[in-house]
This record gives structure tokens, sequence and C-alpha cells, in this order.
């Protein structure tokens, strides 16, 4: 009986020994544990900000709603969300001159947010969901041996349908739901969908089959990405994923790696902030040549524009020079609002700043400028809006170059 207890303590030691063998296994990591052999996800990293590259400054205005990239036949290839044609644009890198249009037979823009490829196919995520009532979510197929090297052409699709299984309901909340998508990326066998959750500022992502059909989603993960996901790709080289969006309209890029099979939230994850592009709505990315990580930003505060990271700058930030940026701390007081909001303002440097409301179409359509007698860093101010309809709005603070962005919904 002694040899036995012997064995089975052997047994519970070895395991033991394999749990604790677990951690942080990235030696950058502010947790590193040069112990660890398996990583659990848990490596927590110094904030990173970035100054990224302007490449083109001003896309082409068939493309101003540019919402997602990709890097096909040494080309970058874009399209436009809801309003614009159902059609993929290759644009020169480099100067974003328009190239080719490409239109998709018998398929309608509902709003088209992402598009991803693999070898043989390109994949058009036609499910953007603001309101959260969608029952027409979809992807198209297209055959990449359908597109000619330099001429327009219309080429066939096959469809990809489906739906969410978490979704009780289909009712009507504008921005208000966790259930628009704009992001999608190609791994392997599957497509792989992340959610822009107006509501609790995470990500779901789900896992769809690439083959035509009507398939029900249950949802493969969740993570907090503190922000609003709008763009997606993954790197078969780098073996890594990049996540873009926003959070207060501060551009925010997340970098996955190290992760187990297609878990895509087990391994590594870093957070770069572009605080310098705050206003900026970027909504696509893709991995491309020479170590590069472009993004798009659509027609906003700025101009639709391509910018560019390269990934050395995120593997290895001490080579980097360290950027320091303090956006503003906004808070909005009642919300909804109905005829003022009281807007607080933390991170003040001096008495003097604006209060502009800009509505969807980043139209200016209210500014106040105020002057403090007394220079206070933190201030509430109340704002009158008795003057403007219902609807989203933002609110922008700015003092001098410095500005800041918050979301202001009014109800009356």
């Amino acid at each position: 009986m002694r040899k036995y207890y012997c064995i089975l303590f052997l047994i519970v030691a070895s395991f033991q020994s394999v749990v604790a063998q677990s951690g942080c296994t990235d030696s950058q990591a502010l947790n590193y544990d040069p112990q660890a052999q398996t990583n659990d996800g848990s490596c927590e990293y110094e904030p990173l900000v970035l100054n990224p590259e302007l490449i083109v400054d001003d896309l082409p205005s068939q493309v101003d709603e540019t919402s997602g990239l990709i890097w096909f036949n040494n080309g970058l290839w874009t399209h436009n969300d809801s309003g614009g044609e159902a059609a993929i644009y290759r644009l020169d890198p480099s100067s974003g001159e328009l190239l080719q249009t490409i239109n998709l037979l018998n398929a309608h823009n509902f709003d088209i947010e992402d598009i991803t490829q693999d070898d043989d196919y390109i994949y058009v995520g036609d499910f953007g969901n603001n309101y959260g009532n969608r029952d027409n979510l979809m992807i198209y197929k297209i055959n990449k041996s359908h597109i000619p090297s330099i001429s327009d052409t219309t080429v066939p699709i096959e469809i990809i349908r489906y739906q969410y299984n978490d979704q009780q309901n289909l009712v009507r909340k504008n921005r208000n739901n966790n259930f628009d998508c704009e992001a999608m990326l190609s791994m392997n066998d599957h497509l792989y969908l992340f959610t822009k959750n107006w509501v609790d500022q995470e990500t779901k992502c789900y896992k769809i089959s690439k083959n035509p059909g009507n398939y029900s989603l249950d949802i493969h993960q969740t993570f907090n990405v503190k922000g609003l996901i709008t763009g997606a790709d993954y790197s078969l080289e780098h073996q890594c994923i990049s996540l873009i969006g926003y959070e207060n309209f501060v551009p925010i890029i997340w970098i996955l790696w190290d992760f187990s099979g297609d878990t895509v939230f087990s391994g590594n994850k870093k957070r770069i902030d572009m605080a310098f592009l705050q206003g900026a709505q970027t909504e696509g990315i893709c991995f491309s040549d020479n170590d590069q990580l472009l993004f798009s930003c659509e027609a906003s505060f700025y101009p639709p524009s391509l910018y560019r990271l390269y990934m050395s700058q995120i593997i290895d930030p001490s080579a980097v020079p360290k950027v320091s940026f303090e956006p503003y701390q906004i808070e909005l007081q009642p919300i909804p609002a109905q005829n003022q909001v009281v807007v607080k303002i933390m991170g003040l440097n001096r008495p003097s700043f604006d209060i502009e409301l800009y509505n969807l179409g980043w139209q200016k359509v209210k500014q106040y400028s105020y002057s403090e007698k007394a220079f206070q860093q933190e201030v509430n101010i109340t704002f009158p809006i008795n003057d403007i309809p219902s609807g989203l709005y933002f609110v922008r603070v700015k003092q001098g170059t410095k500005i800041g962005f918050k979301k202001l919904v009014i109800n009356k």
C-alpha cells in the first residue's frame, strides 16, 4: 500500500509542477516569469504610444468611407461602408491613386465593414449593425481567379449568411447594442468575426465556416478591448493578429500573439494608443510587405487617409523614442441629455478652451469659447443644447493643439 501512496504522491507532485510552470513567458513584459514554460496569457506591458507615419493625406473621393484593407497582388484593396457601391477598389499604396474597381454581381452594400482573404478567395463582410436589428448579416465570397490584373470588371459572388445565437431579439438600439460588427480575419479554414460592442466596450469573437451556407454562431471568445473594434487582420509570417479601433476617438491597435490554436485571446495582448490622431475614425488594417502594418481612416475629423507602422516598433518598443501624451478626461451628465449637459473636463493646462459639438457627419453644430477667471485643471461647464435636436453627437474639447472627444446622446 505504501508503494501506491508513493506513486500517487509523485503523480500529484508532477501535476503541480507542470501547473506551476505556466505564466508570462515574454521577457519584455513587466511580469515576465523566467520559470514559466507555458504562456497563460497573463503578460502585462508598459503603455505604448506611437505616432504613425502618414502615407496618403487624402484618399480618392471614391473611397472616402474606406472601412477595410487587404494587401493583395502588390496593391492595397479597400471598400466603402453603407451608402457606397458593392465593390472593392485597388489603390496605389504610395500615392493612394485609384487603380482598379471590381464590382460584385447581384450584391448590395447594406453596410460592408471589413475585407479579408486566403490563398484563393477574398471575403467581404456586409455585417455592419449600428442599430443591432439586422436579420441579413452576410459575407460575400469572391474567387481571386476572377479578378484581372489591371482592368475593371464585375465578378460573381457566393454568400455566407449567419445570425448570432446569443441575440435574443432584434430590437432597434442605435449604437446601444453589442451586436454591431466591423472586423473580420481569415485564419486557416475559418473566418473570425469581432464585434463592436457599443455598450460594454468589449469584443466578442465568432468563428464561421468559409463555405457558403446559413449558420448560427456561438461566441468563440470575448475580450475587454476597452474601446470599439473596427478592423482586423492575421499575419501568417508573424503569427499574430491586429485589431484596430478607437476609444473616445483615440485610435487604438491591439496585437495578439503566442496564443494556443485559435483561442486568439489566450496569448499575449499588447495595446498601442495613437493619441496624436485623436479624432480620426480608424477603420481598416492589414499587414503588408516589409514588416509594415497599414491602416486607414475614413472621412471624419480627419480626411480619408492612410497611415503606417512597423512591426519592429511594436515588438521592440525600446528602439523607438518614448512618446508621452495625456488626453483630456471628459465626463458628461446627464446621459441622455435634453436641454443642457454638464461637461466635466480634467487635464486642462490653461484657463481658455473651446467646447464644440459635432453631428454624425462631423459637421460642427455648436461652439462655445470659455475663459476661466482662475485657472483650474478640472472644471465643470454647463453647455446649453436646447436648440439641438435628438440624436447622437460628439463633444470636442480643444485647447491649443490638445483635444478630447466624448460621445453625447440627446433625447428630447
